[in-house]
């Protein structure tokens, strides 16, 4: 697919991949298992950059930008493993923007001084978003929220976005890490990064009111959620194309060029097709859609093609490597690791078809 870019738009991307290209796979690995798992002075330089308040108004310093703006810098997040949260970072950003006056968080993160991240995921196989079991009490002003949300991005977070149930239907709250209450448990991923499962027990929170266009604030972060995953999984599997194509040129076997035998042509034709749909359907969605009320259907959609695309590519593109591929010395394998992690964030493929079909009232 063919991206007809406004000259902004094609500056916005080479900006992001002149970023990029100090990161990498070198600078993931160095990150495994640290604590945190990024470096906070990437994350500021994104946010002296504007990119954390892309989809803020400008009135309230942001770029006020799209949701093609944010699916362009984030694919290239996804072709150079970036490790800082950017895309999450973004996203709450928008969130906390999105009332008549904004939080008072909101400077913080845009800046990458602070870190907020989405906490909306209550169990392994994904849940309906518009229903948490979390509870929320009290008065706008003295809210208190009572739950659990599990596989949160919480390394580095200063604060979280909450959904949580209420008299008046699904409700975002923000919570603050150090509130009373408010307890972290953490799980080591494939990848090497934690996730935290968040315990919150009579803690106090503030109302994140919803923006005009949107439904509900609960509904406009999981889509913006979904639509973010799914752009930096794009990226990852053309990274891991780029980097098996450009392996298929280069080695020999019995005398000849591995990109000369047939099969491999196949599967090589395979992953192309595979991340050419996966892009038409990412970015058509982004043009279209207002950020803050993205169709739930197209949403899930995008997330559970890219979720499954991003699986099938990667592990493909291992094979292709032969045996070296399977190697933890390779680069090809971090990128089926980020896939791994990535693809099941806010439910897998599996998970999201299950949703796309209740949303549609489809029938087997």
């Amino acid at each position: 697919m063919d991206l007809h870019l406004t000259s902004e738009q094609t500056l916005l991307r080479d900006s992001a991949a002149k970023f990029v290209a100090a990161a990498g796979p070198k600078i993931s690995r160095e990150f495994r298992e640290h604590d945190p798992s990024f470096a906070p002075a990437r994350l500021r330089q994104a946010g002296d950059l504007g990119w954390l308040g892309i989809l803020v108004p400008g009135s309230m310093d942001g770029l006020g930008l799209g949701l093609t703006e944010l699916a362009l810098v984030l694919e290239q997040t996804g072709r150079g493993l970036v490790c800082e949260p950017i895309g999450l970072a973004a996203i709450s950003a928008a969130a906390l923007g999105q009332g008549r006056t904004p939080h008072p968080m909101l400077e913080r993160v845009m800046t990458g001084a602070a870190l907020v991240v989405p906490a909306l995921q209550e169990s392994a196989h994904g849940d309906e978003p518009l229903e948490p079991r979390t509870q929320v009490a009290g008065q706008d002003g003295a809210l208190r929220l009572t739950g659990r949300k599990m596989f949160v991005c919480a390394d580095g977070a200063d604060g979280f976005l909450v959904s949580a149930s209420g008299r008046d239907g699904p409700t975002l709250c923000y919570v603050a890490r150090d509130a009373p209450g408010c307890t972290l448990s953490t799980t080591q991923t494939v990848e090497g990064r934690k996730l935290a499962t968040l315990g919150l027990a009579d803690t106090p929170a503030d109302l994140i009111p919803a923006h005009s266009s949107s439904r509900n604030a609960v509904d406009a972060l999981h889509n913006l959620a979904l639509m973010a995953l799914s752009s930096e999984l794009l990226g990852v599997m053309e990274k891991a194309q780029e980097i098996t194509f450009d392996y298929l040129r280069l080695r020999k076997q019995f005398g000849k060029l591995i990109g000369s035998f047939q099969a491999l042509q196949h599967q090589a034709v395979n992953i192309y097709i595979r991340i050419e749909a996966a892009r038409s359907l990412v970015f058509q969605i982004a043009a279209n859609n207002d950020p803050y009320r993205i169709d739930p259907a197209l949403a899930i959609a995008a997330k559970a093609k890219a979720s499954e695309e991003a699986l099938v590519v990667t592990q493909a593109c291992i094979q292709l490597h032969g045996a070296i591929g399977f190697t933890d010395e390779h680069d090809i394998g971090l990128y089926l690791k980020r896939a791994m992690l990535l693809s099941s964030l806010f439910g897998n493929a599996a998970a999201q078809r299950r949703r796309y079909v209740a949303i549609a009232d489809l029938t087997a």
